[in-house]
């Protein structure tokens, strides 16, 4: 009787197991207890997981679009080799999750990386194109080595962050505070046609008009060394790419780039 009694038992919790689909378009899990749920290798589009408890939680494999996890508690979650894109982590608890080798475009970080730490920051943004960083409070973390090129982080608030070595291509700095901050070597511009410079009689050398730098409108850059910013034609490595004059730097940021160390 002991034995059927057990059966009956772990019958019963089996099923109470969340039976999470492989494939999803527009469900919602909102709110909904999945600690420890095993979602690797799922498509999801426009799932709703706002709220829900994800507590290390497996997204190992999985393809995310559009999925909304504002609020939820993705500590310790695995999202390793995800591919994520247009998704809302907004306000997220996101301790100890792992990005390793997950591909990261147009995610909205807004209200979590403040309370993550500076290993978390780097994990989640070290492959990050397109990412909404707006009004992020970085000041006086080291992110060196971060990869966020065609991301925003107007109104950041960034004074004396280390951003050393990372990839900035494109960028939007509008606004933020970035007094101190320390970009030196850092990916600021790209060019498709990197090997066409233009040479006026008597003049410097120009770089082509299709180069893009970091947007740095109306940013306080007093004390940012930006010293060793380099232009790279997209897709090359780091140490492919070339120093970016600071003539071609003021003019391409949108910035007189003033009180920053350009020599």
């Amino acid at each position: 009787m002991i034995k059927c009694a057990f059966v009956a038992l772990s019958l019963t919790l089996v099923a109470a197991a969340p039976a999470m689909p492989a494939n999803c378009i527009g469900c919602s899990f909102a709110g909904r207890d999945l600690r420890g749920a095993d979602l690797s290798g799922v498509k999801y589009v426009g799932v709703d997981f706002a709220g829900a408890d994800l507590h290390g939680a497996g997204f190992r494999g999985a393809e995310l679009a559009g999925a909304d996890f504002k609020g939820a508690d993705l500590r310790g979650a695995d999202f390793t080799k995800a591919r994520l894109a247009g998704v809302n982590f907004r306000n997220v608890r996101i301790d100890g999750a792992r990005f390793a080798d997950a591909k990261l475009v147009g995610i909205d970080w807004r209200g979590t990386l403040d309370r993550a730490t500076d290993a978390d920051v780097r994990a989640i943004l070290h492959d990050c194109a397109g990412c909404e960083l707006q009004g992020a409070i970085i000041e006086g973390r080291d992110l060196s080595g971060i990869a966020i090129a065609g991301s925003s982080l107007q109104d950041a608030r960034a004074r004396r962050v280390r951003l050393i070595a990372a990839d900035l291509e494109g960028v939007d700095f509008g606004g933020a505070d970035l007094r101190g901050a320390d970009l030196r070597g850092a990916k600021l511009c790209s060019d498709d046609e990197r090997a066409r410079f233009g040479v006026e009689s008597g003049g410097p050398v120009r770089y082509a008009d299709d180069v893009v730098c970091a947007d740095f409108r109306g940013a306080d850059l007093h004390g940012a060394d930006l010293r060793g910013a380099l232009v790279c034609r997209d897709g090359l490595p780091a140490q492919s790419c070339e120093p970016v004059d600071p003539a071609t730097l003021r003019y391409r940021s949108n910035s007189n780039l003033d009180g920053a160390i350009l020599r």
